[in-house]
C-alpha cells in the first residue's frame, strides 16, 4: 500500500524528498525547524531576550562589567542554538529507529535494487518517522544518499564486522553489495568516464597556488561573519568611535580570515567520500589509465570536480586544485579500501572487489 501510494504521488507530480522541494540544505533545515513542536516558544524567547537582558542590566547597572557582557552574549547564543541543537539530538534518536525498516525496504526491492531506489526508500523512511511520531514532518531525511548512509552505518557495516544471524539482514547486505556490482558494470558508469568536460578549468588555472585558492574561499566565508564581528565588538565596548570600530573590525576579520583559510584547506583536503564517490574515481582511473601523467590526472580532476559539485560535496565548490591532488586522493582512497596491512579493516568493504580488480589490472 505504501509503494502504491508513493507511485500515485509521483504520477500526480508530488515531490516528497527535501532535495526536490528546497533549493539548499540550509533552507530545508530552516523549514524543518519551523515545523518543530516548540518553534513558537523558541521564537518568542528570542524576541523577548533582548528586552529581558536590557531590563536586568539597567536595574543592576552592571553593563560596564566585561563579565556581564560575556554572560549576556553567551546566554543569547545559548537561546539561539537551543532548538537547532534539540532537533539534531532528536534526529539522531529517530534515525536509530530505522534499522528494521531499511532492511525490509532493501529486501522488498530485491535484486533490482539500484542507487536511485534510495530516494524511494528515503520517502518511505520519512513517512514512517512521521506516522510513528518520531519526527514532526515528512522532511527528516534530505535525500536518498543520506538514507543510504544510514543503512550503511546501521546495517551493512555492523553485518560485515559481526555477521548477523538474521536472514533478512544477511540478504539485505548481499543485495546492497550487488547493487554496486551492477552499477560498476552498467553503461551509465562507463558513460560517466567518457563524457567530455568542455570549457571546464581547474582552480590552478586561475589561482596558480593552492594556498591562494583556499585563501579566496576562506575570505568569502569570513566576509559573511563580518557584521557579527562588528555587532559583537559594539556589545563589548561601551565607548567607541568610528576609527576604533573600523580598526578592530579589520583586525578581527583578519583573524577570522586566517582561521577560515586553515579550516577550508583542511576540509577540502579531507573531504569525506561516499562509496559511490570512491567507485566513480576508481572507474575513471581504470578507464582513462592516467598513470603518472600530470596532464591526464588534470582531466580526471576536472571530471571529479564536476561530479562532486553536482552532488553537493564541499558545498558545491571544486574539491581538487589540480590533478596532483586528485592523484594523491585516489591513492589514499585505494589504500583505505584495500589496506596492505591485514590487521586494518577496509573503510569501504563494498568496494574491495573493485579495488582488487584495479590492482590486478
Amino acid at each position: 500500500m505504501v509503494l502504491d501510494s508513493t507511485f500515485r504521488k509521483r504520477e500526480l507530480g508530488y515531490s516528497q524528498l527535501p532535495v526536490e522541494l528546497f533549493s539548499s540544505k540550509f533552507s530545508w533545515r530552516l523549514h524543518d525547524i519551523a515545523k518543530a513542536r516548540y518553534f513558537y516558544v523558541w521564537l518568542f524567547s528570542l524576541a523577548i531576550f533582548p528586552m529581558v537582558a536590557a531590563i536586568l542590566v539597567l536595574k543592576t547597572n552592571t553593563w560596564s562589567s566585561m563579565v556581564t557582557r560575556y554572560i549576556v552574549i553567551f546566554s543569547g547564543e545559548l537561546a539561539f542554538g537551543s532548538l537547532p541543537l534539540a532537533c539534531q539530538v532528536k534526529k539522531l534518536k529517530s534515525i536509530s529507529k530505522l534499522r528494521s525498516l531499511l532492511v525490509k525496504e532493501v529486501v522488498r526491492l530485491g535484486p533490482d535494487l539500484n542507487y536511485d531506489d534510495w530516494n524511494l526508500i528515503a520517502q518511505h523512511a520519512n513517512e514512517y518517522l512521521l506516522q510513528e511520531g518520531f519526527w514532526h514532518s515528512e522532511h527528516c531525511i534530505y535525500d536518498g544518499a543520506e538514507c543510504l548512509s544510514y543503512f550503511r552505518a546501521q546495517v551493512y557495516l555492523p553485518s560485515i564486522n559481526n555477521p548477523s544471524e538474521n536472514h533478512d539482514e544477511l540478504l539485505a547486505t548481499e543485495l546492497y553489495e550487488k547493487s554496486y556490482e551492477d552499477y560498476w558494470n552498467s553503461q551509465e558508469c562507463v558513460k560517466f568516464t567518457t563524457v567530455q568536460e568542455t570549457n571546464q578549468t581547474l582552480p590552478k588555472d586561475t589561482y596558480h597556488f593552492s594556498l591562494v585558492y583556499d585563501l579566496i574561499l576562506g575570505a568569502k566565508e569570513a566576509l559573511a561573519f563580518l557584521p557579527l564581528v562588528m555587532l559583537f565588538f559594539l556589545l563589548l565596548v561601551s565607548k567607541i568611535n568610528l576609527t576604533m570600530l573600523v580598526t578592530y573590525s579589520v583586525l578581527w576579520y583578519l583573524q577570522l580570515l586566517a582561521s577560515f583559510c586553515f579550516l577550508t584547506r583542511m576540509s577540502r583536503k579531507h573531504v569525506i567520500f561516499t562509496p559511490m564517490n570512491v567507485m566513480r574515481l576508481l572507474k575513471l582511473e581504470l578507464q582513462l589509465e592516467p598513470g603518472e601523467s600530470a596532464r591526464e590526472w588534470d582531466e580526471v580532476a576536472k571530471k571529479m570536480n564536476t561530479y562532486l559539485k553536482d552532488e553537493g560535496v564541499f558545498q558545491g565548490k571544486r574539491v581538487f586544485f589540480d590533478g596532483k591532488e586528485c592523484h594523491a586522493k585516489f591513492q589514499s582512497l585505494l589504500a583505505a579500501t584495500l589496506p596492505e596491512d591485514d590487521t586494518k579493516k577496509s573503510l569501504y568493504p563494498e568496494l574491495v572487489c573493485f579495488a582488487s580488480e584495479f590492482r590486478t589490472a
